[in-house]
């Protein structure tokens, strides 16, 4: 069973998710919910499998509720359709519920931005002040590196 709550989530990956409900002004559980909702309504490339296997054996199993996906379901406060998406995606994955919706917040905090890294060093700068750093040079040159 793979835990699915902020604080059991990898150190890195619960930092980024925390700076990213900071930076929308929403508490992490919230930016979680918001953000497994908006998953769940993208087509990503486990719903070819999907489809697939709902043509082909429509009487195929959704991975069952594992207790990690209870409390996902409970601490998100997910509405049925979303995490009947990710009960389908992880039954075409072959696993469970909890560790597929884990898998897919640590890839999600992967997933790094020009605003994560931005607000990774202004958090940097506030918590050391003496630490002199010019935000537009840095931001020009990850807009340059990513090509933007």
């Amino acid at each position: 069973m793979a835990l699915i709550e902020i604080e059991d989530l990898p150190t890195r990956t619960a930092d980024v998710l925390r700076r990213r409900a900071r930076a929308a002004g929403l508490s992490p559980v919230d930016y979680v919910r918001r953000e497994l909702i908006a998953l769940a309504g993208r087509r990503v490339p486990i719903d070819a499998v999907v489809d697939f296997l709902e043509a082909e054996r429509p009487n195929l199993a959704v991975t069952e509720a594992d207790p990690g996906a209870s409390a996902l379901i409970h601490t998100y406060d997910l509405p049925a359709e979303v995490w009947s998406v990710f009960g389908r995606r992880a039954a075409a994955a072959g696993v469970p519920l909890s560790e597929h919706v884990h898998s897919e917040l640590v890839a999600m905090a992967r997933r790094s931005t020009i605003d994560d890294v931005m607000h990774e060093f202004e958090e940097l700068q506030q918590h050391d002040p003496s630490v002199r750093i010019d935000m537009a040079a840095i931001r020009e040159s990850l807009r340059y590196v990513r090509g933007q």
